[in-house]
Parts: C-alpha cells; sequence; structure tokens
C-alpha cells in the first residue's frame, strides 16, 4: 500500500495519493483530525502556515522588461518604428559635420513618440493587471468548514489538510476530500476526467487497491461540481498537491484571448496602416513633383505626415478606458469576469432573467392556506399567528388545521426560501396554538426537478411518518383512494383551489403525508425508496406563498424597454403565479404572452407567426428549457444576456452572450460559468451595468473620431500646401509634435468623459455595426477639412517670401496644434453644447489641454526649442490671430450641434402632427 502524505506543505514534491484506499477513520487517523467537530481554530492555523495557501498555482506575471517589449508588437507601433529607421538612415546621408542632434532630430521625435506610447501602454496595463486582481479578491470563493464543532464559512484559500469541509447542491469542491458522509451526492468530474455523466458518491467503501482517478467514489476533487444532494468530507490535499493542481501546473503559459473589441482594433489599425502608407506616397510623389524641398525633406514629411495619421496611442487609451468603465462596474456591484463582456454588454438586446431573488426579493412568506376547502387569509401582527376566513373571522384551530400546520416544520432545506416560509410558519403557529413537539427528521429525500417533490422521514415508535410537499400536480398525482377525503374527488376540489390561488399571483405548495411501516429501508437508492413512499399519500392541504417585487423592478424593467431591451421571465412558478407577477410588473402591458416550458420548443421554432416575439414570462421551466430558449434567441442573432443563480442555469448562461451569475448566494458552477456577477442580485444592477458598457463603447468611439479628426487636419494642411506649390507647411518634427500633444491626454480625457443625456434613450446598436458609422466618418471629414484650413489660412497670410517663411510655419504650426485642443472642448458631445454640459464637468480635459498648450508653448517661447522645432517668437497679435483661427473648429462645432438639434426638434414636431396634432 502506498504511504498517505500527510499535512506538508503545497511546495513539497507531490506524492501518489492513496487515500482512497482508506476507511474514513483510518483517514482521519492519518490527518489527526475529527470528522464530526472538525479541526480546532489555533490548529487550522498552524496547519495553514505549513500547508501554504489552498490557491491554484499561477503563471508569474512577466518581468518588466517583458511588458515594455510587449508594447512594441502592435501593428501601429510598429509602423512608427519603421518610419524612425527611415529618418535615420535618411539623416545618415547628410553632411557630417551638422550637429548630429540636428540631424537625426526627425528620427529622434518619432523614437520619442513610440517610447512614450510604450511606457503609457506599460504603465496602464500594470494598473489593469492590479485592477483585475483586485476584482477578483472581491468574490472569492467560499467554503462551508466544520471548525471548533461548529460549521461556519471561510475563504477557501483558507482551507488545510485535515479540515471537514460540508458539499451541498451546486457547490464546487474546494479541495481534494475524502468523504466521510454521502446523501445522494453526485459530483460532475467532466473538467478533471472526462467524464461526462456525474459521477454517484459513496462514503462508506474503502477502495482496495486504489482504482484509477475516474473510478474513486469515496473522494471529492478541487474544480469539480455538486450536481445533486450533500455530503462532507476530510480535505487530504490543497493547493497544487490536488489532482487539479496537478493539471493547473501544464496550462500556466495560457493565454487569455483578446476580447473582440480589441480584435475588431487590430484589425481597424491595420488598415489605417495601410492607408497611411499609400498617403504617404501620394504626398511623396506630389512634393517630388512640385521640387520645392529637398529629395530627404520630402521623404521625412511624406513619411511624418503618414506616421501622424496613425494613432499611436489607441490600443493604451483603449486599455485605459475598459479598466476604468470596468471599475466603475464594480462600485455598482457589478463584477467583470471577462474583459468582452464590458463590450457585449453596450449591444444586449434580450435580458432573460431569472425571477425568484432577482425581479423579487426572495422571501417568501406563506399568504393564504386551503384546508378543508375553506381558503383562509394568513395574517401576523409579528409575534402571533392570525387566520381569517373570507369574511375577515377569525378561524378558531381544527385537528385537520393543525396536521398541515404541523407538516410545515417538515421543510428540509433551511436555506430555501420557500422550505424557510414553511418553517416560519409553523414557527408563528406554534406561539398560538398547541401543535404538540415533533420529532426530527431521520432520513431525507431532497427536492429533485425531476420528481417535483420532497420527502422528510420520521420516526414514530416502531413506524415511520412521511411529510411530502411539492408542486401541486405532482402531490396530487400520488394522492389514491383516501377513505377520509374521497380520493378523486378531493385532488378535484384542490385542483380547484390550486387555480384560485394562482390566480392571486401565489406560488402553491402541496403538503401530503403516509404512515409507513417500520421495515422501510432508508439505505436503499433514492429513486427505490421514492417509489416506496411517495404514493397513496393523504392530502394536508395547500399553502399559497408570495415572493413580492422588489420595489425598484418595475422601474428597472420600464427603463430597459425605453432603452430597447426586451425582458423575459424564466420561473419554475405556475403559469398563473407567473402571469400574476408579470401584470403587476407590467411586462404584459405590449401584448406580452405567459408560456409554459412545454410549450416553449413549438413556439421557438415555428416556421410562420410572431408569438415567439411576444414571450415575456417562462413559467415552468426547467434547465432544458432555459437552454433552449437562449440558444434559439442567439441562433436568431440577438444578443442574450442570460442571469442565475442555481446549477439549473448554468448551461443557458454559458451559452448567451452576456451570462451573468445574480447574487452572492449564486452557486460555485454558475459563477463559472458567468461572464460577469452581480453582487446583490438585482435586476436594476443588470441594466445599470448596460447601460455602463453603452458609456464605455461610447467613450471609445468619442475618442477615435475625435483622434482621426484631429489627424485629418494635418493630412489636408499639408496635403493642400503641396497640391498649391506653396513651400512646405510644416516641418517633419513639427507634423510628429503636433501628433504628439494631440494624441495624448486630449484623447484619453475625451474617453473619460463623465455621463451626460441618458444613455437608455435609444435602442442598443447592432452587432455588427463597424467601428465607424458613416455620419463619424463625415463629421472626421468635416471638422479636418475646417482645421485644415485654418492652418492653410495663416500660412498663407504670414508668407511673403522665403524670409517670412519661419513666421508663416509658425503660425500654420500653432494653430494646427491647437485647434484639436479646441475641438476636444466641443467633441464632447454630439449634439449638447460645452455649456450644457458644464465646461468644468470634465476636468481632466481641462487639465489636458491646460497641458498641452504649455507644451505648445515651450516648442514656440523656449529658445532651445526654437532650432528643434524651427520656430519663431509669436508677438501679442500674431499669438492672437492663432489663437482665433484655431478656436474657430470649437464655433463651428457648436454651430453644427445647434443646427442638429434644430432639425431633431422639427422632426419632432413634425412627426407629432402627422399622429394627430398637439393635444
Amino acid at each position: 500500500m502506498t504511504t498517505a502524505p500527510g499535512p506538508v506543505g503545497n511546495n513539497a514534491p507531490r506524492q501518489c495519493p492513496a487515500w482512497a484506499s482508506f476507511a474514513v477513520e483510518e483517514a482521519a487517523t492519518r490527518l489527526h483530525a475529527d470528522p464530526e467537530s472538525g479541526l480546532g481554530s489555533a490548529e487550522a492555523r498552524s496547519r495553514l502556515r505549513s500547508s501554504g495557501p489552498n490557491r491554484l498555482p499561477e503563471a508569474e506575471p512577466p518581468g518588466l522588461a517583458m511588458q515594455l517589449l510587449r508594447q512594441f508588437k502592435d501593428v501601429t507601433v510598429l509602423a512608427l518604428l519603421a518610419a524612425a529607421i527611415v529618418a535615420a538612415l535618411m539623416a545618415s546621408f547628410e553632411d557630417a559635420t551638422t550637429d548630429p542632434l540636428m540631424r537625426y532630430r526627425d528620427s529622434i521625435a518619432i523614437a520619442v513618440i513610440v517610447v512614450l506610447n510604450a511606457l503609457i501602454g506599460l504603465l496602464q496595463e500594470r494598473k489593469a493587471e492590479r485592477s483585475l486582481n483586485a476584482l477578483r479578491k472581491l468574490a472569492p470563493q467560499t467554503a462551508r468548514v466544520v471548525r471548533d464543532g461548529q460549521e461556519t464559512t471561510i475563504v477557501a484559500e483558507r482551507l488545510v489538510p485535515g479540515d471537514t469541509v460540508a458539499l451541498r447542491q451546486g457547490d464546487r469542491v474546494p479541495a481534494d476530500l475524502r468523504l466521510s458522509l454521502a446523501f445522494d451526492l453526485e459530483v460532475a468530474e467532466a473538467t478533471l476526467t472526462g467524464e461526462s455523466l456525474p459521477v454517484k458518491k459513496d462514503s462508506v467503501q474503502a477502495l482496495t487497491p486504489e482504482p484509477p482517478l475516474a473510478e474513486r467514489r469515496n473522494m471529492a476533487f478541487t474544480g469539480t461540481h455538486v450536481t445533486r444532494g450533500h455530503g462532507r468530507g476530510l480535505v487530504v490535499a490543497t493547493g497544487e498537491r490536488t489532482e487539479l493542481g496537478a493539471i493547473a501546473g501544464m496550462l500556466q503559459t495560457v493565454k487569455s484571448p483578446d476580447t473582440p473589441l480589441q480584435r475588431r482594433l487590430r484589425r481597424f489599425g491595420v488598415a489605417v496602416v495601410v492607408g497611411c502608407v499609400a498617403l504617404g506616397i501620394v504626398v511623396f510623389a506630389v512634393l517630388w513633383w512640385q521640387g520645392l524641398a529637398t529629395p530627404r525633406f520630402v521623404v521625412l514629411t511624406a513619411v511624418s505626415l503618414a506616421v501622424a495619421v496613425i494613432p499611436e496611442g489607441l490600443p493604451a487609451i483603449t486599455t485605459i478606458v475598459l479598466a476604468l468603465g470596468v471599475q466603475r462596474m464594480a462600485r455598482k456591484k457589478a463584477l467583470i469576469r471577462r474583459l468582452a463582456a464590458v463590450e457585449t454588454l453596450g449591444t444586449a438586446q434580450i435580458i432573460c432573467t431569472d425571477k425568484t431573488g432577482t425581479i423579487t426579493q426572495n422571501r417568501m412568506q406563506v399568504r393564504k392556506l386551503w384546508v378543508a376547502d375553506k381558503v383562509l387569509d394568513v395574517g401576523s401582527d409579528g409575534t402571533t399567528l392570525r387566520l381569517t376566513d373570507a369574511g375577515g373571522n377569525v378561524v378558531p384551530p381544527d385537528a385537520q388545521l393543525k396536521r398541515l400546520l404541523s407538516a410545515c416544520v417538515h421543510a428540509p432545506a433551511l436555506e430555501d426560501p420557500t422550505d424557510r416560509a414553511l418553517r416560519d410558519l409553523y414557527g408563528s403557529a406554534k406561539k398560538a396554538m398547541d401543535l404538540g413537539r415533533h420529532e426530527p427528521a431521520a432520513h431525507v429525500l431532497p427536492f429533485d426537478p425531476n420528481r417535483r417533490l420532497a420527502t422528510v422521514l420520521v420516526r414514530d415508535g416502531d413506524s415511520w411518518l412521511s411529510y411530502t410537499h411539492g408542486a401541486p400536480e405532482a402531490v396530487l398525482a400520488c394522492v389514491h383512494g383516501d377513505p377520509e377525503q374521497a380520493g378523486a374527488e378531493t385532488v378535484e376540489r384542490a385542483l380547484a383551489a390550486v387555480d384560485e390561488l394562482t390566480t392571486l399571483g401565489l406560488r402553491v405548495l402541496a403538503l401530503a403525508g403516509r404512515r409507513l411501516p417500520a421495515d422501510v429501508r432508508v439505505d436503499q437508492r433514492p429513486e427505490d425508496l421514492a417509489g416506496r413512499v411517495e404514493h397513496e399519500l393523504t392530502l394536508f392541504g395547500l399553502v399559497g406563498l408570495a415572493d413580492p417585487p422588489r420595489p425598484e423592478a418595475r422601474a428597472a424593467l420600464e427603463r430597459a424597454r425605453r432603452a430597447g431591451l426586451r425582458t423575459i421571465v424564466i420561473t419554475g412558478d405556475h403559469p398563473r403565479t407567473a402571469q400574476a407577477i408579470a401584470q403587476e410588473l407590467g411586462l404584459l402591458a405590449d401584448g406580452g404572452e405567459v408560456v409554459a416550458g412545454s410549450e416553449l420548443e413549438g413556439i421557438l421554432h415555428a416556421s410562420a407567426g410572431g408569438r415567439a416575439a411576444r414571450v415575456a414570462v417562462v413559467a415552468r421551466a426547467t434547465a432544458a428549457d432555459k437552454l433552449a430558449l437562449v440558444s434559439a434567441l442567439t441562433e436568431q442573432g440577438n444578443v442574450v444576456a442570460m442571469t442565475g443563480d442555481g446549477v439549473n442555469d448554468a448551461p443557458a448562461i454559458k451559452a448567451a452572450s452576456i451570462g451573468v451569475a445574480m447574487g452572492r448566494e449564486a452557486t460555485d458552477v454558475t459563477r463559472e460559468a458567468a461572464d460577469m456577477v452581480i453582487q446583490d442580485g438585482d435586476y436594476s444592477t443588470i441594466v445599470a451595468a448596460i447601460e455602463e458598457g453603452r458609456v464605455i463603447y461610447g467613450n471609445i468611439k468619442r475618442f477615435i473620431v475625435f483622434l482621426f479628426a484631429a489627424n485629418a487636419g494635418l493630412v489636408v494642411a499639408v496635403f493642400a500646401s503641396a497640391l498649391l506649390g506653396w513651400p512646405p507647411l510644416l516641418t517633419p518634427t513639427q507634423i510628429l509634435w503636433i501628433n504628439l500633444i494631440t494624441n495624448g491626454l486630449p484623447a484619453l480625457a475625451l474617453g473619460m468623459e463623465p455621463v451626460h443625456g441618458d444613455p437608455m434613450q435609444s435602442g442598443p446598436r447592432r452587432p455588427d455595426e463597424p467601428l465607424l458609422l458613416p455620419r463619424e466618418l463625415a463629421a472626421i471629414a468635416g471638422y479636418g477639412l475646417v482645421m485644415g484650413l485654418a492652418g492653410l489660412w495663416v500660412f498663407g497670410r504670414y508668407f511673403a517670401g522665403p524670409s517670412s517663411l519661419p513666421l508663416a510655419r509658425t503660425m500654420a504650426f500653432t494653430v494646427l496644434a491647437l485647434a484639436p485642443l479646441f475641438h476636444a472642448l466641443s467633441a464632447r458631445s454630439t449634439t449638447e453644447s460645452l455649456w450644457s454640459l458644464g465646461p468644468l464637468t470634465n476636468l481632466r480635459l481641462v487639465g489636458a489641454f491646460g497641458v498641452a498648450l504649455s507644451l505648445q508653448g515651450l516648442a514656440v517661447y523656449l529658445t532651445p526649442a526654437h532650432r528643434v522645432f524651427e520656430t519663431v517668437p509669436l508677438g501679442p497679435r500674431e499669438l492672437l490671430t492663432a489663437l482665433s483661427a484655431a478656436a474657430a473648429i470649437f464655433f463651428v462645432g457648436e454651430i453644427f450641434k445647434k443646427l442638429r438639434r434644430f432639425l431633431a426638434a422639427a422632426r419632432k414636431t413634425t412627426s407629432a402632427f402627422e399622429q394627430g396634432g398637439p393635444a
């Protein structure tokens, strides 16, 4: 027999485990642990110091040098490097007696741009990593562990060998365990063994000799998921010493894929670089044909202009905007697990949402009882229970009522809101009337979505008493030939009562039971035991429960509807219960329909008719129904967000465009499948996250349009001056300088523009929408033309011969450097004026404006800069002229926005008259 490893450190050499071959008692002895009372807190702390945290190995982050080198992989940066090399080669042919700084100033300027861009990217990459690591820590995996004899919840990283861990349905197993208890326990191990079906677990049997991993039925392994039942186990391995840890060590070098937005930007960047090269060739040809400059100057001008058009700051600024958006979402209780979700959120068209806990409070309360053919209202003053009939008269408790109320205590799942409501009702009733004592549960058949029942067995002398509750249809199907209740007639009356209660919007459960002989064996297979006890039941009565909507739910649903988002509520409730809730929330106002899960397939795949587009609520939905709905909607080209918190939600969440795990109570398997986690489980938080996604995408497009408009101004000015036969409007160094001060801080500030207006007033953008729309391309061309003409105007005004060239060139240089800064003030919105937005509401942009203005001042007025930039100081009159020409773009933008507002108002007025005129 292989010697079992003790609780050694995670860095110790991994040994072949033999825990499956030990009985529970022997495993506990070797671990110096007690499966019942667990470890003491002091002992657990001591073991944690020696074993290390229960954490899978992670790849070492790249060093600073490697991160810096990665910044040079982008196609736009590579284009800049090529331009620097060309500039250096051209300089090498110049007179060797020339000052080297002056000879290589253009290549140095390009290199400075490349280095600055790399440093910005490096700083942001490290900041983004820190931000994402911090976000991961906000939602760590937890484990229920027995410490000092009490079950408590701790961060899974603090588990140590010898701990006793409790498992329940939906949990992710937090460490390798030798099971000590297993009640109907099944674990999905496909991630570890490839076994497609969940594995039935058995805690009793010791397996000798120890079998292969997939056959260790008395073990549970890290990273697998509990799909059914509950149990306990002793921790035998943590961290990298687990079976999954061995695999994780091989995966450390796997790289996360780029987001769709990054891929789209990369393709866009390639297209821009190709266009810039073509532009440089054209400019070179025109300048060469004009013959007004040296070959070196012509080549460098063409190269510099092509470089200026390349938005080299685009990758870094995009990353910054995305990371800051993720942080803002985290403050709104929405944790983004995959950055792709940020972009996808802006295109969301349909939200498939769970009802319970998301749009309702998940605080079930019993509001009605049906017993002995009477419907009773359940009220409470907070201390005692009060039962009244339809006339408001207090109903004294009789034997049948007491039997129904007593049965409520045998709702086994304490964490389930419905079972908790039944137990709360029993607690209130016990204070108000004599219900006698009750025996604790001796065996539980937990709720099964297939049976739709849960049963508790209680010892009563030599026999058993069974208490069953669940969906009325399922319970009533088990009621047969009861002589006290006239069997079929009781079922018929009960079904009528179910219809009555569900019409009121209540979730209805039926409670029943029977006496069983003493020879019933509870250690048989659960399905066999259920077949033995869940038939020929006596019906005790019905309970109607309500889970009221969250106060903010209706407003959030209406906000989503106005934003073009369709909401489909998915619930396991009876169709009439679901319909009542939907009506209360306004989901059926526009002809929405409630359909049962069993009808869904025929509706979704119908060849004719638009009923599928009217589905607002899916009732009695199973995991398969949820998956079918999400799959059908996505196949039709919709961008679907699917929310949920249970194991049965996980397949649909994974299949959705955006998977959303709801609340801190979401099971581990659901969190793993999701793209984002809503911490408070509130539907309104989903809507807020979608709004933030739209804001982020809008800001990205805002600074992209600004960048290309500014660069277009340079192209217009330089190219037009060449066609006019003028001397070169700008030097290569001036072109690169303008590119540096306008493509940096101002663009970043626009990417961080605060929210103004309501991003949810319009519908979602199309998933196939191009990065730049025709109207945005027109804006780039129009604003670029205005800025270019402003530069041409001041150059033409001040150029009167070779002696005036330095002044004219300095004027054009100043205008083309400052015009984009004034344009940035206007570019904050495509419709609202700067004054309505508030000039100081984006202080980052104000700061960027001041920094860029100061840098341009240094280039014009600092004496050492005159040789580098070939500038001359401007007098007060020239400076005022340059500022006025540069500021013209701001007023053009404001006038254009005023015209857009006027036309929008005119269209609105025309539309109102066409629809019947004003009231």
